[in-house]
Protein backbone atom coordinates (compact mmCIF):
# COMPACT_ATOMS: atom_id res chain seq x y z
CA UNK A 1 0.00 0.00 0.00
CA UNK A 2 1.40 3.39 -1.00
CA UNK A 3 2.80 6.25 1.67
CA UNK A 4 0.00 8.57 1.12
CA UNK A 5 -2.73 5.80 1.01
CA UNK A 6 -1.81 4.76 4.38
CA UNK A 7 -1.91 8.52 5.83
CA UNK A 8 -4.93 8.78 4.49
CA UNK A 9 -6.15 5.76 6.33
CA UNK A 10 -5.19 6.89 9.63
CA UNK A 11 -6.97 10.33 8.87
CA UNK A 12 -9.83 8.21 8.17
CA UNK A 13 -9.75 5.92 11.37
CA UNK A 14 -8.13 8.50 13.69
CA UNK A 15 -10.55 11.04 11.49
CA UNK A 16 -9.55 14.50 10.81
CA UNK A 17 -10.86 16.53 13.06
CA UNK A 18 -13.74 18.81 11.79
CA UNK A 19 -14.15 16.61 8.55
CA UNK A 20 -11.74 15.93 6.15
CA UNK A 21 -11.27 17.07 2.52
CA UNK A 22 -12.97 14.44 0.58
CA UNK A 23 -11.11 11.56 -0.75
CA UNK A 24 -12.75 9.72 -3.34
CA UNK A 25 -15.10 10.62 -6.30
CA UNK A 26 -17.58 8.95 -7.91
CA UNK A 27 -15.78 9.48 -11.81
CA UNK A 28 -11.90 8.98 -12.52
CA UNK A 29 -10.11 11.87 -11.51
CA UNK A 30 -8.79 12.50 -14.86
CA UNK A 31 -11.68 13.33 -16.41
CA UNK A 32 -13.13 15.65 -13.70
CA UNK A 33 -12.41 19.84 -14.04
CA UNK A 34 -10.16 21.37 -11.88
CA UNK A 35 -10.60 24.36 -10.65
CA UNK A 36 -8.77 27.68 -12.13
CA UNK A 37 -6.03 29.97 -10.88
CA UNK A 38 -7.85 33.38 -9.46
CA UNK A 39 -5.98 36.60 -11.83
CA UNK A 40 -3.71 38.33 -9.19
CA UNK A 41 -6.43 41.08 -9.20
CA UNK A 42 -9.37 38.92 -7.38
CA UNK A 43 -6.88 38.72 -4.48
CA UNK A 44 -7.56 40.88 -1.40
CA UNK A 45 -5.26 43.93 -1.07
CA UNK A 46 -3.57 42.36 1.97
CA UNK A 47 -2.29 39.69 -0.59
CA UNK A 48 -1.53 41.86 -3.41
CA UNK A 49 1.80 41.24 -4.31
CA UNK A 50 4.09 44.61 -4.27
CA UNK A 51 4.55 46.96 -6.90
CA UNK A 52 1.39 45.48 -8.34
CA UNK A 53 -0.91 47.80 -10.68
CA UNK A 54 -4.18 48.40 -10.75
CA UNK A 55 -7.01 49.44 -8.07
CA UNK A 56 -7.44 46.45 -5.76
CA UNK A 57 -10.29 44.64 -5.32
CA UNK A 58 -12.76 44.90 -2.21
CA UNK A 59 -11.82 42.59 0.76
CA UNK A 60 -13.38 38.48 0.56
CA UNK A 61 -15.66 39.50 3.65
CA UNK A 62 -17.46 42.02 1.64
CA UNK A 63 -17.79 39.84 -1.75
CA UNK A 64 -19.27 37.00 0.26
CA UNK A 65 -22.97 36.39 0.29
CA UNK A 66 -24.33 34.31 3.18
CA UNK A 67 -27.89 32.65 3.23
CA UNK A 68 -29.39 30.98 5.93
CA UNK A 69 -32.39 29.28 5.63
CA UNK A 70 -35.34 29.31 8.33
CA UNK A 71 -34.19 25.03 9.38
CA UNK A 72 -30.30 26.26 9.71
CA UNK A 73 -29.01 25.32 6.84
CA UNK A 74 -26.58 27.85 5.65
CA UNK A 75 -24.93 28.54 2.43
CA UNK A 76 -21.79 30.67 1.48
CA UNK A 77 -21.24 32.15 -2.31
CA UNK A 78 -18.63 34.03 -3.53
CA UNK A 79 -18.40 34.95 -6.98
CA UNK A 80 -15.02 34.65 -9.10
CA UNK A 81 -15.66 35.19 -12.97
CA UNK A 82 -12.48 34.45 -13.67
CA UNK A 83 -13.11 31.33 -15.31
CA UNK A 84 -16.11 29.28 -16.32
CA UNK A 85 -15.99 26.61 -13.20
CA UNK A 86 -17.34 26.37 -10.31
CA UNK A 87 -16.15 24.30 -6.90
CA UNK A 88 -18.62 23.48 -3.71
CA UNK A 89 -17.60 22.29 -0.45
CA UNK A 90 -19.56 21.62 2.68
CA UNK A 91 -20.60 18.89 5.32
CA UNK A 92 -23.14 18.31 7.84
CA UNK A 93 -22.92 16.77 11.97
CA UNK A 94 -23.19 13.05 11.02
CA UNK A 95 -19.44 12.25 12.00
CA UNK A 96 -18.21 9.06 13.63
CA UNK A 97 -18.47 10.90 16.96
CA UNK A 98 -22.56 10.78 16.37
CA UNK A 99 -22.28 7.02 15.92
CA UNK A 100 -23.16 4.17 18.49
CA UNK A 101 -19.93 3.01 20.76
CA UNK A 102 -20.60 -0.49 19.39
CA UNK A 103 -20.60 0.26 15.62
CA UNK A 104 -17.44 1.98 14.81
CA UNK A 105 -17.44 2.34 10.97
CA UNK A 106 -21.03 3.20 10.17
CA UNK A 107 -20.61 6.97 10.15
CA UNK A 108 -18.35 5.96 7.64
CA UNK A 109 -19.83 3.68 5.84
CA UNK A 110 -23.15 5.41 5.76
CA UNK A 111 -21.40 8.18 3.97
CA UNK A 112 -19.84 6.19 1.44
CA UNK A 113 -23.27 4.64 0.74
CA UNK A 114 -24.70 7.94 -0.17
CA UNK A 115 -22.77 7.30 -3.63
CA UNK A 116 -23.97 4.05 -4.01
CA UNK A 117 -27.45 4.92 -5.24
CA UNK A 118 -30.18 6.43 -5.08
CA UNK A 119 -34.06 6.12 -5.33
CA UNK A 120 -34.17 7.48 -8.72
CA UNK A 121 -31.30 6.22 -10.47
CA UNK A 122 -28.29 3.51 -9.58
CA UNK A 123 -24.44 4.50 -9.03
CA UNK A 124 -23.72 3.09 -12.69
CA UNK A 125 -26.37 5.84 -13.64
CA UNK A 126 -25.05 8.70 -11.95
CA UNK A 127 -21.58 8.41 -12.47
CA UNK A 128 -22.04 8.39 -16.21
CA UNK A 129 -23.88 11.50 -16.38
CA UNK A 130 -21.91 12.98 -14.04
CA UNK A 131 -18.71 12.03 -16.36
CA UNK A 132 -20.28 13.26 -19.51
CA UNK A 133 -20.11 16.77 -18.45
CA UNK A 134 -16.40 16.83 -16.72
CA UNK A 135 -18.17 16.95 -13.34
CA UNK A 136 -17.36 15.59 -9.81
CA UNK A 137 -19.90 14.92 -6.67
CA UNK A 138 -18.52 13.37 -3.44
CA UNK A 139 -19.08 12.48 0.43
CA UNK A 140 -16.63 10.90 3.25
CA UNK A 141 -16.70 10.96 6.92
CA UNK A 142 -14.46 12.63 9.59
CA UNK A 143 -14.73 12.87 12.79
CA UNK A 144 -17.65 15.27 13.61
CA UNK A 145 -19.23 15.66 9.62
CA UNK A 146 -19.93 14.31 6.58
CA UNK A 147 -17.62 16.29 4.33
CA UNK A 148 -19.43 17.18 0.65
CA UNK A 149 -17.34 18.27 -1.97
CA UNK A 150 -18.34 19.26 -5.52
CA UNK A 151 -16.82 20.91 -8.63
CA UNK A 152 -18.15 21.47 -12.76
CA UNK A 153 -18.04 23.81 -15.08
CA UNK A 154 -20.08 26.63 -13.82
CA UNK A 155 -22.82 26.07 -16.78
CA UNK A 156 -23.18 22.24 -14.86
CA UNK A 157 -23.74 23.97 -11.57
CA UNK A 158 -27.39 23.05 -11.50
CA UNK A 159 -27.08 19.41 -12.63
CA UNK A 160 -24.22 18.95 -10.09
CA UNK A 161 -26.57 20.46 -7.52
CA UNK A 162 -29.39 18.23 -8.51
CA UNK A 163 -27.00 15.25 -8.23
CA UNK A 164 -25.66 15.84 -4.62
CA UNK A 165 -29.73 16.90 -3.67
CA UNK A 166 -30.64 13.80 -4.62
CA UNK A 167 -27.35 11.43 -3.03
CA UNK A 168 -27.89 13.42 0.34
CA UNK A 169 -31.71 13.37 0.48
CA UNK A 170 -33.02 10.05 -1.47
CA UNK A 171 -29.80 7.63 -1.27
CA UNK A 172 -31.94 3.83 -1.83
CA UNK A 173 -28.70 2.41 0.51
CA UNK A 174 -28.78 -0.98 -1.95
CA UNK A 175 -28.12 -4.17 -0.17
CA UNK A 176 -26.12 -5.77 -2.66
CA UNK A 177 -24.12 -2.36 -2.77
CA UNK A 178 -23.62 -2.61 0.67
CA UNK A 179 -22.05 -5.83 0.88
CA UNK A 180 -19.62 -5.10 -1.91
CA UNK A 181 -18.40 -2.33 0.07
CA UNK A 182 -18.10 -3.78 3.76
CA UNK A 183 -15.55 -6.16 1.73
CA UNK A 184 -13.50 -3.50 0.50
CA UNK A 185 -13.97 -1.69 3.75
CA UNK A 186 -12.81 -4.94 5.31
CA UNK A 187 -9.76 -5.61 2.74
CA UNK A 188 -8.39 -1.97 3.42
CA UNK A 189 -8.28 -2.98 7.23
CA UNK A 190 -6.71 -6.15 6.80
CA UNK A 191 -4.08 -4.87 4.62
CA UNK A 192 -3.57 -2.04 7.52
CA UNK A 193 -2.71 -4.39 10.25
CA UNK A 194 0.17 -5.55 7.93
CA UNK A 195 1.88 -1.83 7.78
CA UNK A 196 4.48 -0.60 10.60
CA UNK A 197 3.00 2.96 9.70
CA UNK A 198 -0.89 2.52 10.36
CA UNK A 199 -0.06 -0.28 13.58
CA UNK A 200 2.06 1.90 15.58
CA UNK A 201 -0.07 5.01 14.71
CA UNK A 202 -3.16 2.58 15.90
CA UNK A 203 -2.01 1.35 19.12
CA UNK A 204 -0.86 5.01 20.26
CA UNK A 205 -4.22 6.24 20.26
CA UNK A 206 -5.38 3.45 22.04
CA UNK A 207 -2.57 3.91 25.33
CA UNK A 208 -3.50 7.94 24.96
CA UNK A 209 -6.85 8.11 24.35
CA UNK A 210 -9.71 6.16 26.79
CA UNK A 211 -12.27 3.95 24.80
CA UNK A 212 -14.95 6.55 24.41
CA UNK A 213 -12.74 9.50 22.95
CA UNK A 214 -13.27 10.16 18.81
CA UNK A 215 -9.71 9.82 18.51
CA UNK A 216 -9.68 6.57 19.95
CA UNK A 217 -8.59 4.38 17.06
CA UNK A 218 -10.25 0.81 17.28
CA UNK A 219 -8.20 -2.13 16.72
CA UNK A 220 -8.67 -3.92 13.63
CA UNK A 221 -10.81 -7.19 14.42
CA UNK A 222 -13.01 -4.72 16.29
CA UNK A 223 -13.50 -2.84 13.21
CA UNK A 224 -13.82 -5.79 10.81
CA UNK A 225 -16.20 -7.53 13.58
CA UNK A 226 -18.46 -4.05 13.51
CA UNK A 227 -18.12 -3.33 9.72
CA UNK A 228 -19.60 -7.20 8.99
CA UNK A 229 -22.08 -6.97 11.63
CA UNK A 230 -23.68 -3.46 9.63
CA UNK A 231 -26.85 -3.19 8.20
CA UNK A 232 -29.49 -1.50 6.01
CA UNK A 233 -31.47 -0.96 9.02
CA UNK A 234 -28.38 0.01 10.63
CA UNK A 235 -27.51 2.98 7.74
CA UNK A 236 -31.13 4.14 7.49
CA UNK A 237 -31.52 4.11 11.65
CA UNK A 238 -28.05 6.44 11.20
CA UNK A 239 -28.70 8.56 8.40
CA UNK A 240 -32.73 9.69 9.59
CA UNK A 241 -31.19 10.55 13.22
CA UNK A 242 -28.19 12.53 12.03
CA UNK A 243 -28.79 13.72 8.43
CA UNK A 244 -30.47 16.60 7.82
CA UNK A 245 -30.39 20.36 7.13
CA UNK A 246 -30.12 22.00 10.40
CA UNK A 247 -25.94 21.66 10.66
CA UNK A 248 -25.66 21.57 6.85
CA UNK A 249 -23.11 24.31 5.80
CA UNK A 250 -22.58 24.43 1.60
CA UNK A 251 -19.89 26.72 0.31
CA UNK A 252 -20.32 27.70 -3.90
CA UNK A 253 -17.39 29.32 -5.18
CA UNK A 254 -16.64 30.20 -8.95
CA UNK A 255 -18.65 31.68 -12.28
CA UNK A 256 -21.86 31.70 -10.48
CA UNK A 257 -24.69 34.29 -10.11
CA UNK A 258 -25.08 34.52 -6.18
CA UNK A 259 -28.90 35.10 -6.56
CA UNK A 260 -29.30 31.83 -8.75
CA UNK A 261 -27.40 29.30 -6.43
CA UNK A 262 -29.59 31.09 -3.31
CA UNK A 263 -32.62 30.07 -5.43
CA UNK A 264 -31.28 26.61 -5.97
CA UNK A 265 -29.95 26.18 -2.53
CA UNK A 266 -33.47 27.50 -1.24
CA UNK A 267 -35.36 24.60 -3.33
CA UNK A 268 -33.12 22.18 -2.66
CA UNK A 269 -33.08 22.16 1.43
CA UNK A 270 -35.60 24.25 3.02
CA UNK A 271 -37.73 21.22 3.86
CA UNK A 272 -34.19 19.29 4.95
CA UNK A 273 -35.04 19.14 8.55
CA UNK A 274 -33.07 16.36 10.69
CA UNK A 275 -32.43 16.36 14.33
CA UNK A 276 -33.33 19.40 16.29
CA UNK A 277 -30.24 19.56 18.36
CA UNK A 278 -27.03 18.43 17.52
CA UNK A 279 -24.00 18.91 20.14
CA UNK A 280 -20.64 18.26 20.70
CA UNK A 281 -19.13 17.72 23.84
CA UNK A 282 -16.24 15.66 24.53
CA UNK A 283 -14.10 16.17 27.89
CA UNK A 284 -10.30 15.72 27.67
CA UNK A 285 -8.95 11.83 28.31
CA UNK A 286 -7.69 10.68 31.58
CA UNK A 287 -4.03 11.37 32.09
CA UNK A 288 -2.27 8.17 31.10
CA UNK A 289 0.82 6.94 32.08
CA UNK A 290 3.54 7.32 30.35
CA UNK A 291 4.45 3.74 28.23
CA UNK A 292 6.64 2.43 25.77
CA UNK A 293 5.43 -0.83 23.38
CA UNK A 294 6.72 -2.27 20.96
CA UNK A 295 4.16 -3.70 18.07
CA UNK A 296 5.40 -7.01 16.53
CA UNK A 297 5.50 -7.61 12.95
CA UNK A 298 7.69 -10.23 11.18
CA UNK A 299 9.80 -10.10 8.46
CA UNK A 300 9.32 -5.92 8.21
CA UNK A 301 12.40 -4.36 6.63
CA UNK A 302 11.93 -1.08 8.51
CA UNK A 303 11.07 0.79 12.05
CA UNK A 304 8.05 2.99 12.56
CA UNK A 305 7.93 4.81 15.28
CA UNK A 306 5.37 7.21 17.00
CA UNK A 307 6.58 9.35 19.92
CA UNK A 308 3.76 11.60 21.32
CA UNK A 309 0.88 12.92 23.76
CA UNK A 310 -2.26 13.76 23.75
CA UNK A 311 -2.37 18.11 23.37
CA UNK A 312 -5.23 19.94 24.79
CA UNK A 313 -5.23 22.13 21.83
CA UNK A 314 -8.42 23.10 20.05
CA UNK A 315 -9.12 24.62 16.59
CA UNK A 316 -10.70 27.75 18.66
CA UNK A 317 -7.67 27.62 20.91
CA UNK A 318 -6.32 31.37 21.71
CA UNK A 319 -2.53 30.13 21.22
CA UNK A 320 -3.75 27.42 18.42
CA UNK A 321 -1.61 29.76 15.59
CA UNK A 322 1.29 30.14 18.16
CA UNK A 323 1.09 26.19 18.27
CA UNK A 324 1.02 25.61 14.81
CA UNK A 325 4.15 27.62 14.83
CA UNK A 326 5.59 26.13 17.32
CA UNK A 327 5.30 22.59 15.64
CA UNK A 328 6.11 24.15 12.39
CA UNK A 329 9.82 25.14 13.56
CA UNK A 330 10.18 22.11 15.10
CA UNK A 331 9.08 19.18 12.53
CA UNK A 332 6.41 19.74 10.48
CA UNK A 333 8.68 19.69 7.44
CA UNK A 334 10.93 17.10 6.84
CA UNK A 335 13.18 18.99 4.75
CA UNK A 336 13.79 22.50 6.45
CA UNK A 337 12.63 21.62 10.34
CA UNK A 338 15.28 21.11 13.68
CA UNK A 339 14.00 17.61 13.60
CA UNK A 340 14.57 17.01 9.70
CA UNK A 341 17.70 19.28 10.02
CA UNK A 342 19.19 17.21 12.55
CA UNK A 343 17.74 13.57 12.65
CA UNK A 344 17.88 13.51 9.04
CA UNK A 345 20.23 15.62 7.15
CA UNK A 346 23.00 15.59 9.70
CA UNK A 347 22.79 12.12 11.71
CA UNK A 348 21.30 10.36 8.42
CA UNK A 349 18.46 8.10 10.35
CA UNK A 350 15.78 8.47 8.05
CA UNK A 351 14.60 9.76 5.21
CA UNK A 352 11.39 10.79 6.68
CA UNK A 353 10.45 12.64 10.60
CA UNK A 354 7.80 15.34 10.99
CA UNK A 355 5.88 16.32 14.08
CA UNK A 356 2.61 17.25 14.35
CA UNK A 357 -0.56 18.17 15.96
CA UNK A 358 -3.45 15.85 14.38
CA UNK A 359 -6.87 16.99 13.66
CA UNK A 360 -7.08 20.00 16.63
CA UNK A 361 -11.07 20.46 16.35
CA UNK A 362 -13.69 20.66 18.15
CA UNK A 363 -12.16 18.41 20.17
CA UNK A 364 -8.48 17.93 21.64
CA UNK A 365 -5.95 15.86 19.85
CA UNK A 366 -2.80 14.16 19.81
CA UNK A 367 0.69 15.83 19.10
CA UNK A 368 3.41 13.13 17.97
CA UNK A 369 6.79 12.45 16.37
CA UNK A 370 6.67 9.99 13.91
CA UNK A 371 9.69 8.57 12.08
CA UNK A 372 10.71 5.27 9.90
CA UNK A 373 13.67 3.89 10.52
CA UNK A 374 16.20 0.38 10.26
CA UNK A 375 16.36 -2.03 13.00
CA UNK A 376 19.31 -1.18 14.35
CA UNK A 377 19.14 3.34 14.07
CA UNK A 378 15.73 2.61 16.36
CA UNK A 379 16.84 3.85 19.68
CA UNK A 380 19.14 6.60 18.12
CA UNK A 381 16.24 8.07 16.31
CA UNK A 382 14.09 8.09 19.43
CA UNK A 383 17.38 10.27 21.49
CA UNK A 384 17.85 12.07 19.06
CA UNK A 385 14.72 13.47 18.39
CA UNK A 386 13.93 13.75 22.05
CA UNK A 387 16.70 15.86 22.22
CA UNK A 388 16.06 18.03 19.44
CA UNK A 389 12.62 18.78 21.14
CA UNK A 390 14.52 19.05 24.62
CA UNK A 391 16.82 21.84 23.11
CA UNK A 392 13.88 23.55 21.53
CA UNK A 393 11.78 23.92 24.62
CA UNK A 394 14.58 25.04 26.85
CA UNK A 395 15.94 27.53 24.06
CA UNK A 396 13.13 28.80 22.32
CA UNK A 397 11.97 29.79 18.64
CA UNK A 398 14.84 31.70 17.46
CA UNK A 399 14.02 35.49 15.59
CA UNK A 400 14.68 34.61 12.23
CA UNK A 401 13.23 31.11 12.61
CA UNK A 402 9.75 32.50 14.02
CA UNK A 403 9.80 35.07 10.84
CA UNK A 404 10.29 32.67 8.78
CA UNK A 405 7.37 30.47 9.72
CA UNK A 406 5.28 33.20 9.72
CA UNK A 407 6.20 34.43 6.45
CA UNK A 408 5.90 30.65 4.97
CA UNK A 409 2.72 30.33 6.43
CA UNK A 410 0.78 33.04 5.06
CA UNK A 411 2.49 32.05 1.29
CA UNK A 412 0.81 28.48 2.01
CA UNK A 413 -2.19 30.07 3.18
CA UNK A 414 -2.03 32.55 0.08
CA UNK A 415 -1.24 29.69 -2.64
CA UNK A 416 -3.99 27.84 -0.74
CA UNK A 417 -6.29 30.41 -2.30
CA UNK A 418 -5.45 30.80 -5.83
CA UNK A 419 -7.98 27.97 -6.69
CA UNK A 420 -12.04 28.38 -6.63
CA UNK A 421 -11.69 24.59 -4.10
CA UNK A 422 -9.01 26.18 -1.85
CA UNK A 423 -11.05 29.14 -1.42
CA UNK A 424 -14.28 27.21 -1.10
CA UNK A 425 -12.31 24.98 1.50
CA UNK A 426 -11.29 28.30 3.18
CA UNK A 427 -14.87 29.56 3.73
CA UNK A 428 -15.68 26.24 4.78
CA UNK A 429 -13.48 25.92 7.45
CA UNK A 430 -14.20 29.55 8.71
CA UNK A 431 -18.08 28.68 9.03
CA UNK A 432 -17.92 25.15 10.57
CA UNK A 433 -15.33 26.82 13.43
CA UNK A 434 -17.46 30.00 13.54
CA UNK A 435 -14.14 32.27 12.71
CA UNK A 436 -16.44 34.97 10.99
CA UNK A 437 -16.66 35.16 6.84
CA UNK A 438 -13.93 38.18 7.59
CA UNK A 439 -11.57 35.07 8.60
CA UNK A 440 -9.62 35.26 5.16
CA UNK A 441 -9.06 38.77 4.99
CA UNK A 442 -7.72 38.85 8.96
CA UNK A 443 -5.57 35.84 8.55
CA UNK A 444 -2.44 37.21 7.44
CA UNK A 445 -2.76 39.95 10.24
CA UNK A 446 -3.21 37.16 13.11
CA UNK A 447 0.02 35.23 11.93
CA UNK A 448 2.09 38.52 12.14
CA UNK A 449 0.56 39.45 15.61
CA UNK A 450 2.54 36.01 16.85
CA UNK A 451 5.28 36.63 19.48
CA UNK A 452 8.49 34.25 19.87
CA UNK A 453 6.87 34.61 23.44
CA UNK A 454 3.60 33.26 22.58
CA UNK A 455 4.99 30.51 20.47
CA UNK A 456 7.29 29.29 23.46
CA UNK A 457 4.55 29.10 26.01
CA UNK A 458 2.65 27.04 23.45
CA UNK A 459 5.55 24.68 23.49
CA UNK A 460 5.46 24.50 27.07
CA UNK A 461 2.23 23.91 26.99
CA UNK A 462 1.86 21.09 24.52
CA UNK A 463 5.01 19.37 23.76
CA UNK A 464 6.15 18.01 27.30
CA UNK A 465 9.45 15.77 26.31
CA UNK A 466 9.03 14.04 29.55
CA UNK A 467 5.03 12.56 28.57
CA UNK A 468 5.53 10.94 25.61
CA UNK A 469 4.47 7.63 25.13
CA UNK A 470 6.81 5.68 22.61
CA UNK A 471 5.41 2.74 20.49
CA UNK A 472 7.41 1.09 18.15
CA UNK A 473 6.24 -1.12 14.90
CA UNK A 474 8.29 -3.61 12.87
CA UNK A 475 10.54 -6.28 13.39
CA UNK A 476 11.69 -5.00 16.64
CA UNK A 477 12.17 -6.25 20.52
CA UNK A 478 13.26 -4.28 23.54
CA UNK A 479 16.04 -5.37 25.16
Amino acid sequence: MAETTIEQNIEKRAGSGGAATPSHTTMPEATAQPSMPLRVDDLPEVFQPEGSSGMPRANFASRIKRTQLANGATLLVLENHATPTVSVRGALHAGSYFEPRDRPGLASITADMLERGTKRRSKIEIADQLERVGAQVDFSSGHFAVNIGARSLAKDLPHVIQTLTEELRESSFPIDELEKLKQQEIASIQEQQANTRYRAYERFTELVFDPTHPFFIPPGEKLIESISAITADDIQSFYTEQYGGRSLILVVVGDVESKEVEQQFRESFSDFTGPEKIEVKVSDPTPKKVQREVVFLKDKASIDVVIGRFAPLRRTSEDYYAAMIANRALGESTLSSRLGLQVRDKEGLTYGINSRFRSPSLAAGPWSITASVSPENVERIINSALNVLRDYIEHGIGADELADEKSSTIGSFKVSLSTNAGLAEALWHAEFYKLGTDYIDRYPQIMRAVTAEEVNAASHKYLRPDELTVVIAGDFKDQ
